[in-house]
């Protein structure tokens, strides 16, 4: 354990020496720690990571420590959570609409020209001197779109709620003009256990999704329309469901390329982390629009969410479809 965590003080506290001391004097191999205990105390500023990067993926895997493994927990506050989370999205409007993003001011020919569509923020962060923090240095609700031709049009699914999906396809459908290009870019759960609620694995995978905290505090919205809070979508989407919707209806679309983006959309995200903790005037924006305890939040849930998908826990998909 204390290969993989280090306490940013100078002692340990109380809470880890009681469990290294308990692991010790019962010969187990396996130390079980809780997750609200690592969550809460990374957060609060107790304890860090040795190397985020390389320790979360083995945790989340269930391969983390030599002589001694150690896994997390799951209380049963969690599961309470996530139940009044998805309760939550699905009590969220069911009327959401879907608006292409370009990242570049002159981008390809966007794919709708209804200016009355719900636009997600795009990345990166910005930095001091970028455009006005009321709209910018908002964080990303999703880092897709500089995973797949950045110049185009893009949508993420991962901000609509799973049971406004259909709907709000159907709208995108309509409003696409003939001829036009759109990349969707979305998260799924991965792995042996994807399937299930019960299993640990659907809390830990839905952690990084859960509302943001120090956003919480301050009601946000991208052109006073809807906030870019990501929803329940990514835990029961899957990749043939999201096909079979956006090739059916009244006008479907065709589907010209499938990609699994997992690799590269982890890479942006642990690009992420490295910019809020090294880039000085991203971090320095941050900081003064949400406060230290948000970027901490962000930081750890932007690295947690990384780490889900080097797990194998998380997959993210990109395609694109022509009207």
């Amino acid at each position: 354990m204390y290969a993989v965590i280090t306490p940013t003080q100078s002692l340990w506290p109380q809470h880890y020496l009681s469990l290294a001391r308990s692991v010790a004097a019962s010969n187990t191999k396996c130390i079980r720690l809780s997750l609200g205990t690592l969550y809460r105390d990374l957060l609060d500023d107790v304890v860090e990571l040795r190397s985020s990067g390389e320790h979360l993926p083995s945790l989340f895997a269930g391969q983390l420590g030599a002589d001694a493994s150690l896994h997390l927990d799951v209380e049963p506050s969690w599961w309470f959570k996530l139940i009044w989370w998805m309760l939550c999205c699905n009590l969220r409007s069911g009327s959401v609409e879907l608006r292409p993003n370009s990242k570049h001011k002159h981008a390809n020919t966007p794919a709708t020209d209804n200016s009355q569509l719900v636009l997600t923020p795009p990345p990166p962060y910005p930095r001091l001197l970028d455009d006005p923090p009321d709209v910018a240095s908002a964080p990303p609700s999703t880092l897709f779109y500089s995973v797949l031709y950045e110049n185009a049009p893009s949508i993420s699914l991962d901000c609509v709620p799973y049971h406004a999906l259909e709907s709000a396809i159907r709208r995108l459908q309509g409003s696409l003009t003939t001829g036009s290009h759109l990349t969707i870019g979305f998260t799924t759960r991965a792995g042996p256990h994807a399937h299930s609620l019960r299993h640990p694995d659907a809390v830990i995978s839905a952690l990084p999704f859960f509302p943001r905290a120090y956003m919480k505090r301050r009601k946000w919205s991208f052109g006073g329309e809807a906030d870019g809070a990501r929803t329940t979508t990514p835990l029961f989407l899957t990749l043939p469901h999201a096909l079979a919707l956006f090739t059916s209806g009244p006008t479907p679309l065709t589907v010209e390329l499938v990609r699994n983006v997992s690799q590269e959309y982890a890479m942006f995200l642990r690009r992420s982390v490295h910019d809020l903790e090294d880039d000085r005037e991203i971090r320095d924006a941050f900081v003064r629009e949400w406060g230290v305890a948000g970027w901490r939040e962000e930081r750890v849930c932007t690295a947690w969410e990384a780490a889900l998908i080097n797990a194998g826990l998380l997959a993210g998909w990109a395609i694109v479809v022509r009207k």
